[in-house]
């Protein structure tokens, strides 16, 4: 029986208001750490602490595969050990504490070593984007894989995604507006060292607003044991059977691949405009400083729009054709970034808008989907999150990495054809509407792998049904008969 079907007979104890709201805020530290990380990043590095951009990518892709590396570590350690406080919610507390404590430090001067050499400044900030990746995956994979433990139930797993990922969005609007307020305070138009304060102040500020929100969410949420999940499962074993999946089951399902394939693909378009789209506005189209925090918050105000809008199409379209939609608006904003000229940059704002509603309608169903996938196995859920994560980061961390690698010398951007401006013009452009090809590619594949599993289950119903009409003997008649013979 698959998972459509087993999603909706299995018993959970009732998802009150309460929980939900618990559960949603739960990774908003993250969310903000998250939304500094791959928005202000490569800035602050090049920009304030005038690393180079092979520098600053190097680093970014060491959190990245930290990140990706520890994700599948963290979902099989969720697995396998059993804490009393809830085997989720510890690790998502380890996370959320690795975070508070390392943020600080990576968004800062290297505290005490200003003058050290190159090689021990990477060290210093290696070690902390590590510590403090550790704790984000640890978080991220916890989080996630409560949502099969509160419900199977499909509207609600949808809309836990859809808030979840609108607090995501809302948390980048809030991280936008407090660098917007910081930086307007500031006498220069173009970035530079004197904005490191601004940095400063923009990292204490989401580690302080985040952890209010992580202790809201341990004080709301309660995480059922193994134990009362077993019983849940028993209640209902008249309805459905359900086998128990390991890690080896999980690679022997083609969805496991398409899902993966879909996963990255859709965190890459996410995350390579929320890096480069403040660079393509400063670089591509010469605009002020300011333009790095209103431009992405019109983004994020129309992803947290389009997040709320997927939830009414996808309950009339479903999950794969909702996903869809969204890649073919993120293909379409990609286009306008690449055509989109200086005289007019005032239309911008079209394309982020589309972009944000487009990616964000990617993401809550590509999370959907995965929780559809996990479905009622949650005792390897959080191996096929870390599994999923783990793509995702390494995908990720390898691709910004390589943009930094080939990054031409930097140039005036007002100089026409200026190099740096036309590369990033096209980074923004190619790489997440190319994403969101590939995407929309595993969920079409999806859906005829689906169809061609129904035909065979009628095919094989279909025969089973002719035998019976026509009386065919069973076994035991034929060997009766042949020995009458």
């Amino acid at each position: 029986m698959d998972d459509s079907q087993t999603l909706t007979g299995v018993n959970r104890q009732p998802l009150t208001w309460i929980t939900q709201i618990g559960y949603v805020v739960g990774h908003i530290l993250n969310d903000l750490c998250s939304s500094c990380w791959f928005t202000y990043f490569l800035i602050y590095f090049t920009k304030i602490m005038t690393f180079s951009p092979a520098s600053a990518g190097t680093l970014m892709l060491i959190g990245q595969v930290a990140d990706g590396l520890c994700t599948p570590m963290v979902g099989i350690l969720i697995d396998k050990i059993n804490f009393r406080y809830g085997k989720r919610k510890t690790w998502h507390a380890i996370g959320s504490i690795s975070v508070a404590v390392s943020f600080g430090f990576v968004f800062h001067n290297c505290l005490g070593c200003e003058n050290a050499t190159y090689v021990e400044q990477m060290l210093y900030y290696s070690a902390f984007i590590v510590i403090f990746q550790f704790g984000w995956a640890s978080t991220q994979i916890s989080h996630l894989s409560l949502i099969p433990v509160l419900t199977v139930c499909r509207k609600k797993i949808v809309l836990l995604n859809a808030f979840r990922t609108g607090f995501t969005f809302v948390s980048g609007i809030v991280v936008y507006c407090i660098m917007w307020l910081l930086l307007r305070g500031s006498d220069s138009k173009t970035l530079g060292h004197n904005d490191e304060v601004s940095f400063h102040h923009l990292a204490y500020s989401v580690i302080v607003i985040g952890s209010v929100f992580t202790i809201m969410f341990h004080c709301l949420v309660r995480e059922a044991s193994d134990e009362e999940l077993e019983e849940q499962l028993l209640e209902t074993e008249a309805l459905i059977k359900i086998e128990p999946r390991t890690v080896r089951d999980w690679f022997h399902m083609p969805q496991f691949y398409l899902i993966a394939i879909m996963y990255v693909c859709t965190r890459m378009a996410c995350n390579i405009p929320q890096v480069y789209i403040p660079l393509y506005l400063t670089k591509t189209l010469a605009l002020d400083k300011e333009s790095i925090a209103y431009y992405p918050l019109i983004m994020l105000i129309c992803s947290v729009l389009g997040s709320f809008i997927c939830r009414f199409t996808d309950k009339r379209m479903g999950h794969k054709f909702t996903y869809l939609c969204g890649g073919f608006i993120t293909i379409g904003a990609s286009a306008w970034f690449y055509f989109q000229d200086r005289q007019h940059a005032v239309y911008t704002y079209g394309a982020a808008a589309m972009i944000g509603i487009g990616t964000s309608s990617m993401l809550i169903l590509s999370l959907s989907m995965t929780a559809d996938l996990v479905g009622v196995h949650t005792k390897s859920g959080s191996f096929v999150y870390g599994a999923m994560s783990l793509c995702d980061k390494i995908g990720n961390g390898i691709v910004i990495a390589l943009i930094q690698q080939f990054h031409p010398e930097d140039c005036d951007p007002s100089v026409f054809h200026c190099p740096v401006a036309n590369y990033y013009r096209y980074t923004v452009a190619f790489i997440p509407g190319g994403a969101a090809v590939v995407g929309s590619l595993a969920i079409m594949l999806m859906v005829i792998y689906r169809l061609r599993s129904q035909a065979e289950r009628s095919k094989i119903t279909n025969i089973q049904a002719i035998f019976k009409r026509e009386g065919s003997p069973t076994r035991s008649e034929s060997e009766t008969s042949g020995e009458r013979d």
